[in-house]
Formats: structure tokens, sequence, C-alpha cells
């Protein structure tokens, strides 16, 4: 026999449940976000390369404009201290997290500043991976 009681309440608990997974979907990318920005207020404060190795996975491969691939956080810092004579900001205009929670992206725009003159500007990527503890970290760039 059909027990449409019972229907209305599976078609009331579906919608819960969809509702539900939008709201914290919508709470990891605003988190993902927000540690975006923090990490450009750290690159503001102490510089890039430092910023970096804070916020990169130790697996992070940054894939740099005219050039090899780097692989490693270690290696990226060392690349980015060894030139280290410029302030770099960011803000991120979106971003997005897989249906998993587990993979998102930012982008946005950046500048470079040289002697207190943007010398470079443009958009970036960063692919982020949640980590074990529940934080965000870069994995490429």
């Amino acid at each position: 026999m059909f027990n449409i009681k019972f229907y209305k309440y599976l078609l009331l608990g579906i919608i819960i449940i969809g509702c539900n997974s939008e709201i914290e979907m919508k709470k990891e990318i605003e988190d993902l976000l927000e540690t975006d920005r923090s990490f450009s207020k750290l690159s503001e404060q102490v510089g890039a390369a430092d910023a970096f190795r804070e916020y990169l996975d130790s697996a992070a491969i940054q894939l740099p404009n005219l050039a090899i691939p780097i692989f490693g956080r270690e290696n990226i810092y060392e690349n980015m201290k060894a030139n280290d004579d410029y302030l770099l900001l960011w803000e991120p205009r979106y971003g997005n997290v897989s249906n998993s929670g587990d993979i998102g992206y930012t982008w946005g725009e950046f500048k470079v500043i040289v002697n207190d003159k943007i010398v470079s500007t443009g958009k970036y990527l960063n692919v982020w991976k949640k980590q074990s503890d529940g934080s965000w970290k870069v994995v490429r760039i």
C-alpha cells in the first residue's frame, strides 16, 4: 500500500540534508578564502618567502612562468628567499571546494611592489589541500 505520510517525511529529510550540505559547502569555501586572505596578510608582514613556507604543503609544486617547476616547500622557499627584495600582495576573488571537501582552489589578483612602486600585477591560482588537522595548505602555485 502506498503510504503518503512516509514519502512526505522522506522528501522533507532529503531537502534538509541537501540544505545542510549547501550551507556546509559555503562555509568551507569562505574558510578557504579567509585562509588565502590570511596568507596574503602574512606575506605583507613577514615577506613572501616566509609566508609561503608557512602556507605551503611540504610536497607543493610551484609552476613559475617561463621556468622549470620547483618541487617541495623548502626548495620553493629557498628560491624565493634568494630574491626577497619585493613585497607580494594578493586578494582572492573566488574559490571553490570539491564535494569531498579535501581539495579546493582560490584565484585572485596580485601585485608585486619594489621600492614602493608596483612593478607587476596579474592573476593567480592556488590549489589547496585540506590537512589532517583541518587546516588548508597550498599544493600547486
